[in-house]
């Protein structure tokens, strides 16, 4: 892949699951820095759960063509601070992870993302059924 498409959200949220996913290869371990494979940006949860490390993101981000903000829909609280992904210039879309799981909330986490300033349509995926997931990556591909 040509294009660098960066996936940001709260630690445990899904990204390192959902881009391993997408690559179709391995399995997904806990993202300890930022890692660049294949075209992908995997950034710890950590940099935006501890909001002083919210600049590494947005560092990050300069080296980026597109972002993905992967909301839990299980989680009971934002991926990223209200607003933070309308200081990009660069297209911001929103995927809402782990829909297979009983207590998803869809709209929920829908909600949170349009919060987070990311607008349009919303992508739920599970990387566990694979729902979404080839929806998700031909829009990567023809991004």
């Amino acid at each position: 892949m040509q294009k660098k498409i960066m996936f940001i959200g709260a630690s445990g949220s899904g990204k390192s699951t959902l881009i391993k996913t997408l690559r179709g290869c391995g399995e997904a371990v806990k993202t300890q820095a930022v890692t660049f494979e294949d075209g992908y940006i995997d950034i710890p949860g950590e940099y935006m759960d501890i909001r002083r490390l919210n600049y590494a993101v947005i560092t990050t981000a300069m080296d980026a063509d597109a972002i993905f903000v992967v909301q839990d829909s299980t989680s009971s609280k934002p991926t990223t601070p209200p607003g933070f992904a309308g200081m990009f210039n660069i297209p911001v879309y929103g995927v809402v992870s782990k829909i297979d799981l009983p207590t998803a909330d869809i709209k929920r986490a829908s909600k949170y993302l349009e919060m987070c300033g990311v607008k349009g349509k919303y992508y739920p995926v599970s990387a566990v059924t694979g729902e979404g997931i080839e929806e998700l990556r031909e829009l990567i591909e023809n991004l």
